[in-house]
C-alpha cells in the first residue's frame, strides 16, 4: 500500500464506521427498534400527512423541496456567498438539519404562508408533533468514560439532543434561524423560528417559495439519503442539480459539467469537496460520461499536450439519476461500501455504459462487464 491510497483507504474505513453506528443505533423508549427504521417512519407520516401524531388525512404531499438560489449559488458580481459552503466549512448536523427544516416546513405549509415551529427538540408528554431529535438519524460517539459505543441508550440521545442543539447555534450564527433569549440571555432553542434560506441580516421569515432554482425530490429525506451523504457530497449533488435545472436539455441529452471556475466563483466550493463526485457516482445517485482524452476511473488526462496551461482539457459530463433516490440509503451505502457487486465494479472501472452493455460485446472493444 502506497502513501498516496493511505487516506483514502483510512476515508473509507472512517465512512464505514459511520454506517455501522447508523444501522446499529436503536430507537424508542424501550430500543428494540433500529433508529434509522424509526427515522425514515416519521418521515414518511410528515410528508404524507404533515407530521401531526395520528392523523391519516393527506398532507400537501410535495413531490420535490423547493430552495432558492441564493442558498446554493452567487452571481459573480455578489460579494456575498452562498449559504451552502459556509455551512460546510463546520462539522455538525447544520446543512442536514437546514435541509430537515424546508422537508419539515414545505410537508405543512402552501407557498407564501409564514411558517410555524410545532416542535420540540424532545418530545414532551402532551406534544402532538414528533419532537426534531425523533427526525435526525446522526451519529454519535460517546465518550469512553460514559461506556464507549456500549453507552447506556440515554447517553446517546443526550449526545443527539446536544447536536441538533449545537447545529442550530450555528444556523443562528448565519441568520438563518432565530432562537428567543431568555432574561439572562439564554437561548430557548425550543421556539426558534425558521428564517429564509437567503440567509439575509434582515432576518425575514421563511415562506414556502413558490418557484425555486433547485430542488430535491422528496425521496431524498424520507429514503434517509440526507442522513447518509456527507456534507460534502450533498454541497456537490445541490450543485449538479442546479446546473441540471439551468440546462435541463443539454442535461438529458449529454450531460452537464461544472468548469473549475464556475465552482469557485459561482458555488464557492473547494475541490475537495468536488472530488465528493465520485461518491455520488458509485451510489448511482449521478452517472459520471465518458469523456474522450480522460481516464475514465481516475479523470486524469492522457495526452500531455492537453496537460500544458493554456490548453482546453476535456470536460466531464454528468446526469442525476432521480430514479436511485428511490433506494433505501442506508442499504445502498452499506453494500457499495462493504461488498460491491461485480456490477458495482465495473461501474467504477469502465461506466454506466459497460455495465448494461452485453458481455461479448464488451469484450470485443477490449473491456470486461462482468
Amino acid at each position: 500500500m502506497t502513501d498516496e491510497t493511505t487516506p483514502a483507504v483510512e476515508a473509507a474505513g472512517t465512512r464505514v464506521t459511520r454506517l455501522r453506528r447508523l444501522r446499529a443505533a436503536l430507537d424508542g423508549g424501550d430500543r428494540q427498534k433500529l433508529l434509522a427504521d424509526g427515522v425514515a417512519e416519521r418521515l414518511d407520516h410528515l410528508w404524507r400527512t404533515g407530521g401531526r401524531d395520528d392523523t391519516t388525512a393527506m398532507g400537501i404531499r410535495p413531490s420535490h423541496i423547493k430552495i432558492r438560489a441564493p442558498f446554493v449559488y452567487a452571481r459573480r458580481d455578489d460579494a456575498r456567498s452562498p449559504v451552502v459552503p459556509l455551512l460546510v466549512q463546520t462539522q455538525g448536523l447544520q446543512l442536514r438539519l437546514q435541509l430537515l427544516l424546508l422537508f419539515d416546513a414545505q410537508c405543512r405549509y402552501s407557498p407564501g404562508t409564514p411558517v410555524r415551529n410545532p416542535r420540540n427538540i424532545v418530545r414532551r408528554a402532551d406534544d402532538q408533533y414528533a419532537g426534531w431529535r425523533e427526525l435526525v438519524l446522526s451519529d454519535v460517539r460517546p465518550a469512553k468514560s460514559y461506556g464507549g459505543d456500549n453507552a447506556p441508550p440515554r447517553v446517546k440521545a443526550e449526545l443527539r439532543r446536544r447536536q441538533i442543539i449545537e447545529a442550530l447555534a450555528r444556523l443562528e450564527q448565519r441568520h438563518l434561524v432565530k432562537i428567543p433569549r431568555q432574561a439572562k440571555g439564554n437561548r430557548r432553542y425550543d421556539e426558534f423560528q425558521l428564517l429564509s434560506e437567503v440567509a439575509s441580516s434582515e432576518h425575514p421569515d421563511y415562506t414556502v417559495p413558490s418557484r425555486a432554482a433547485v430542488t430535491l425530490p422528496r425521496e431524498f429525506f424520507t429514503n434517509l439519503w440526507v442522513w447518509v451523504l456527507s456534507d460534502a457530497e450533498i454541497a456537490t449533488y445541490l450543485m449538479l442539480r442546479f446546473v441540471r435545472a439551468r440546462r435541463p436539455r443539454r442535461h438529458d441529452e449529454s450531460g452537464v459539467f461544472v468548469t473549475s471556475g464556475w465552482r469557485e466563483t459561482l458555488f464557492r466550493l473547494h475541490r475537495s469537496t468536488w472530488r465528493s463526485a465520485d461518491m455520488l457516482y458509485r451510489l448511482r445517485l449521478i452517472d459520471k460520461m465518458p469523456s474522450a482524452g480522460r481516464t475514465f476511473r481516475t479523470g486524469k488526462v492522457g495526452d500531455p499536450k492537453m496537460l500544458a496551461e493554456n490548453a482546453r482539457k476535456p470536460v466531464v459530463r454528468y446526469k442525476i439519476n432521480d430514479e436511485a433516490l428511490q433506494a433505501h440509503a442506508l442499504t445502498t451505502a452499506w453494500q457499495v461500501l462493504t461488498g460491491p457487486s461485480e456490477q458495482d465494479r465495473v461501474r467504477r472501472e469502465h461506466g454506466p455504459l459497460v455495465e448494461t452493455m452485453d458481455p461479448l460485446v464488451a469484450l470485443s472493444l477490449g473491456l470486461d462487464a462482468g
